[in-house]
């Protein structure tokens, strides 16, 4: 069994198992921070008086 072309396939199989391990972690994380940035948003848009910041952070949201 030729050990030398196996190797590399190995490698290259466990590297790219790892890095979309990453990559998932990753869109996880800006899936809670865009969660968050939602939730802050429509507290500002409930709690805030002035229309600015109520217009302002409606506006954010639908661009979300």
């Amino acid at each position: 069994m030729n050990f030398h072309a196996l190797l590399p396939k190995l490698l290259t199989m466990i590297m790219s198992w790892l890095d979309a391990g990453n990559l998932r972690n990753r869109v996880y994380n800006l899936n809670d921070k865009l969660e968050i940035a939602r939730l802050a948003l429509e507290d500002m848009q409930r709690i805030d008086d002035p229309k600015l910041i109520r217009d302002l952070a409606r506006r954010t949201l639908d661009q979300l």
